[in-house]
């Protein structure tokens, strides 16, 4: 029996999800070759170790030789730096994860249906009965809940940390980052100035009174291009 491909792939929406801490999650509606239609549910963070896995698997195809000779899309990221206002982001972020993920389909077969894809898209046990959350771009009328401005929380460096995978980032002492997700395995998914990836939650501490927000975002939005380097498989599900 022939496995089944991947035909189309379309981000509908955001949502937001508060076990076990408070984060967002896409909405993601998959159409398979054999006629069958599911909805599955993935964090930004997944799709970043996607990328990486890619990029790790496919050297060429992510132009590490030649950047010319790239046709992996860019994955968009966030460079900026700030408090910073869940709900703005998140549609913000709506449009190029749906673009990136349509590009992704439409690359030669042994790219967009190789096991990383194939797997990502899949869906999960946890995809089967979601938690019945209002999506953040469907504010329900006269929840005022829905609007609050829900920060990224904020933790500096307390020791040094020389990022070891370009899935991560390097830390010195005294930095500021943005936690954007706590993973149980004791990697969190990090913001800084310039840059975004993992690192051992040990090296931070709370600046602030943390709220266990753990919601992405910023102010503003731009693109960062995240590196065309290997992946080396952190807290993330297959």
């Amino acid at each position: 029996m022939p496995r089944r491909t991947v035909q189309e792939v379309t981000v509908q929406d955001v949502q937001k999800r508060r076990n076990p801490n408070k984060h967002y999650v896409y909405i993601i509606k998959v159409s398979w070759s054999d006629g069958s239609t599911e909805i599955i549910y993935r964090r930004y963070s997944k799709f970043f170790d996607l990328q990486m896995e890619l990029l790790d698997k496919f050297p060429v195809e992510g132009g590490q030789k030649d950047p010319k000779r790239r046709i992996i899309p860019f994955l968009p990221g966030k460079i900026l730096f700030r408090r910073s206002h869940i709900r703005d982001v998140a549609m913000k972020r709506l449009r190029p994860i749906n673009e990136y993920c349509r590009a992704l389909i439409q690359l030669p077969v042994y790219i967009s249906q190789c096991e990383e894809v194939r797997v990502f898209f899949e869906t999960r046990p946890e995809d089967l009965n979601p938690p019945k959350e209002e999506p953040i771009g469907k504010k329900k009328s006269g929840d005022s809940t829905s609007a609050d401005p829900l920060l990224l929380d904020q933790y500096v460096a307390v020791t040094d940390y020389e990022k070891q995978e370009s899935s991560e980032i390097s830390l010195h002492v005294g930095q500021v980052v943005e936690v954007i997700e706590k993973n149980e395995s004791g990697w969190w998914f990090v913001s800084s100035e310039d840059a975004q990836g993992w690192v051992p939650a040990t090296c931070l501490e709370a600046q602030d009174d943390p709220d266990d927000f753990t919601f992405p975002g910023e102010e503003e939005w731009t693109f960062s291009w995240l590196p065309c380097l290997c992946w080396a498989g952190h807290p993330s599900e297959p």
